[in-house]
């Protein structure tokens, strides 16, 4: 990595935000209380390797006779409803891979426990990028992975990426062809993977950087990082006829940093890889095709996620091959590529994020906060704060996709606030959000050539560029309808049925800052700078629209009869 190792805070705080988005609920990252064995036969097992006190020849039942070893844990198949904790302030190096599954009332938790000296560092697993995985479970179930924390860097060469490799910190997989279910990681802080960054498409053989390589296909690609759930088969030339599938899929209150090639990865196999036989199951040709088989009920929640010191991190969130996923009150910044990414995936929420500072990083193409991707259907983007990024929200469903984005505040993109890239099965709907840019970028909608024929509906939003000569491209197939146009000289588009113009007087558009960060969680209520005070054109001047969530942004009821243009009701 090119910085100094990151430190995770010893008690962490995440912001939750519920009707109102000052409310502020504060979580600390204490010492984990996990609840007693579910059984009279599950029990609980301790493991120090701090001071010489764990032996492998002890029973490890008592806090006064704990194990030592990773090996020893490895070597030993746990029974429904065991606990495996680890002492505070202790290190072991190399991979953690405990055998045997829970159940759905009794899954195994690894978690820690405090020694005499009262520790407040969570126990360290480090793989040392000897291991591809520092901790590993596959064709497993029912398990919960608490208050870790897990690294996975090999070490620096003279040559900058040299050491990137097939590394991963914490990684969840099968290839059984069975449904595995319940894997909960929670409170764990993830750092410094040396992954290599590997590229869907692109000219193999093309990149002259060590560790980046491009046309590597579907499974052969973007899945190296900090946390990643994938599937495989067992023999790549012969693949059985049912999927792998993971269900019920949580990753809560942790940290994520300095991680590549992402933060947070899910992924289906499908075999386009040499000599594979194709399943089909990761990708998808049409909303009804029924070769694709995606994981299930996947919740990502009030993590903390940042590519800041690495060139490598590229998404902070890549969730493929998904169906019913949840992505809320997340802190995404500084990723490379996208800050949270959806592809192939169905039925998917996007709210309460905070997302910035995203940038090119690794020969990736994009550099934008969120992207609803190809083959996406049913996608949601609502109530996020997308601030200081390349692109706001890039629209790049190829083939085909659906998505409704609403009651988002996407301020100061670099590029373009929304990048309309999809072709003739697209549709977006994309109403009452807020976009406000004061950086010399003058791209508020942009799309070109071919791409411009998604169908594109885009009702009550506020746009406001305070450069001459803003762009907001237009073709057939997009709808301009009641929007705000503000600032500087801002062109309306040709067609737009009812323009609003005016002084929209923004509560403070010159707010800067405070941002997310691993204690705050998403800063939201920073964005309410762009709400609009009295007198406000924005006030009453919108179109009705059905379905439209009940709530604004800030979680304030919707209007009756006379709604507003923008994120926030006034």
């Amino acid at each position: 990595m090119s910085s100094p190792r990151w430190a995770p805070p010893v008690a962490r705080a995440v912001h939750r935000l519920g009707a109102v988005v000052t409310a502020v609920a504060l979580t600390a990252g204490a010492s984990v209380v996990l609840a007693a064995p579910a059984s009279a036969a599950a029990r609980t097992y301790y493991v120090n390797s701090c001071q010489g006190s764990g032996k492998d020849t002890a029973s490890g039942t008592s806090s006064n006779h704990p194990w030592k070893s990773l090996d020893k844990v490895n070597s030993t198949t746990f029974k429904p409803g065991d606990r495996i904790l680890f002492r505070k302030g202790c290190t072991w190096e190399g991979q953690l891979w405990p055998k045997g599954s829970g159940t759905a009332s009794a899954p195994i938790t690894i978690g820690s426990y405090a020694g005499a000296d009262d520790s407040p560092l969570k126990p360290a697993i480090q793989g040392g990028g000897e291991v591809a995985d520092a901790v590993r479970l596959h064709n497993q179930e029912y398990w919960e992975i608490r208050d870790l924390d897990v690294s996975n860097e090999a070490p620096a060469t003279d040559t900058p990426g040299e050491n990137l490799a097939d590394l991963r910190g914490i990684h969840i997989s099968g290839d059984n062809s069975e449904t595995l279910d319940h894997f909960v990681v929670d409170g764990v802080d993830v750092h410094d993977v040396t992954g290599e960054d590997n590229w869907i498409s692109g000219d193999p053989g093309s990149s002259t950087e060590p560790g980046i390589n491009f046309g590597t296909g579907w499974d052969g690609s973007k899945r190296t990082g900090g946390i990643v759930f994938d599937t495989t088969v067992p023999d790549v030339t012969a693949p059985p006829g049912t999927a792998t599938v993971l269900n019920d899929i949580t990753v809560t209150d942790s940290t994520v940093v300095n991680t590549s090639f992402g933060g947070i990865i899910v992924k289906q196999y499908t075999g386009d890889g040499p000599g594979a036989v194709a399943t089909g199951w990761g990708t998808r040709t049409s909303a009804t095709d029924t070769r694709f088989t995606p994981h299930t009920d996947v919740t990502l929640s009030g993590n903390y996620i940042s590519q800041a010191g690495t060139d490598y991190g590229c998404n902070g969130i890549y969730l493929t091959d998904v169906r019913d996923g949840q992505i809320d009150h997340n802190v995404v910044a500084h990723a490379g590529t996208s800050g949270i990414e959806t592809y192939y995936s169905d039925r998917i929420t996007i709210e309460h994020n905070e997302v910035y500072g995203t940038r090119r990083k690794a020969g990736g193409a994009d550099h934008n906060a969120i992207d609803p991707d190809r083959g996406t259907t049913n996608v949601l983007v609502q109530y996020n704060y997308m601030h200081d990024n390349g692109d706001g929200i890039l629209f790049c469903q190829f083939g085909f996709g659906s998505v409704t984005a609403r009651y988002n505040i996407i301020v100061n993109s670099s590029r373009y606030a929304m990048y309309l890239h999809s072709n003739t099965r697209a549709t977006a709907q994309i109403h009452n959000n807020t976009v406000y840019n004061d950086n010399g970028s003058k791209y508020l909608v942009y799309g070109y050539g071919s791409y411009l024929n998604g169908t594109y509906t885009l009702r009550n939003n506020a746009f406001h560029s305070t450069t001459d000569g803003a762009v907001l491209s237009n073709s057939d197939t997009i709808t301009y309808d009641t929007n705000y146009y503000g600032g500087a000289d801002l062109p309306v588009p040709a067609g737009e049925t009812n323009a609003v113009s005016g002084d929209a007087k923004f509560a403070d558009p010159d707010v800067s800052g405070p941002y997310g960060d691993a204690i705050s969680g998403p800063r939201l209520s920073t964005a309410l700078g762009y709400r609009p005070l009295a007198r406000s054109v924005l006030i009453d001047n919108g179109l009705a629209i059905p379905d439209n969530g009940g709530v604004d942004y800030r979680g304030a009821a919707l209007y009756d009869e006379e709604p507003d243009i923008g994120a926030v009701e006034y």
